[in-house]
């Protein structure tokens, strides 16, 4: 009769490694939701938020603690921590660094918060943020945001880019033809976003650049200084 002693062992590291992944996976649901809200949660918060049990999550947090991801206020409330930003800084630093100044450039001129935001799947995610020094008033627009490609000036910009596909939004299609895209209160109301795609020579990432602003901003020039923008981080990458 053969033996079960072998099914009972592989099914261990299977059964650990389901564990173990649940514990990864918990973990980035509590990054997730501190990113959501930077002036922090408690555990009571945080486990609402994720929904998961506060015992696990308080386990969680210490882990994450020790690591430098998470930090804990002296009100108790929980905020991400510095180690982020070390992390963050090597996502893409070939992107960030070539967008940096341009981006710079494009919120000056333009008066207006300027962004690169990258295609993640079916959502778009602000890569880099350059907020105007000079404006009187600006969009506050946190690095990491995510939103579905299909709203917003980002993602439109990035999706006209592609080949037409049979019932896109018509806003693509506009986009497609006249280089930019334009979303107004979809985001955030009361915003007006313009974006247009960056096209880099060996197509590995979509992307977009764009501004934002408290209200619309003069069409043709802004158009003309962001497509140009686009176009010259563009030519710059491999």
């Amino acid at each position: 009769m053969p033996s079960t002693a072998p099914a009972h062992i592989s099914a261990s590291p299977s059964v650990e490694g389901a564990a173990g992944s649940k514990t990864l996976d918990n973990g980035i649901r509590i990054l997730s939701a501190l990113a959501r809200h930077p002036h922090g949660l408690t555990t009571t918060q945080l486990a609402h938020e994720t929904a998961l049990h506060r015992t696990g999550v308080y386990r969680l947090l210490g882990t994450l603690t020790r690591r430098g991801l998470v930090t804990q206020r002296a009100d108790t409330r929980y905020q991400l921590g510095l180690t982020m930003i070390e992390l963050a800084g090597a996502v893409r630093p070939d992107l960030r660094a070539t967008a940096q100044v341009p981006l710079r450039d494009l919120a000056e001129a333009a008066a207006a918060t300027a962004f690169l935001s990258v295609l993640d799947g079916d959502e778009v995610v602000s890569a880099l943020v350059v907020e105007p020094l000079h404006a009187d008033a600006h969009v506050a627009y946190r690095i990491g945001t995510r939103h579905p490609a299909t709203v917003g000036s980002a993602g439109l910009a990035i999706l006209s880019a592609r080949a037409a596909v049979t019932g896109e939004r018509a806003e693509i299609t506009e986009a497609r033809r006249r280089g930019y895209s334009i979303s107004e209160g979809e985001l955030q109301r009361g915003a007006w976003g313009l974006a247009a795609p960056v096209r880099p020579r060996t197509g590995e990432i979509e992307a977009s650049v764009g501004v934002v602003a408290l209200g619309a901003l003069d069409e043709p020039r802004t158009a003309q200084l962001v497509v140009s923008t686009a176009a010259a981080i563009g030519n710059r990458l491999p």
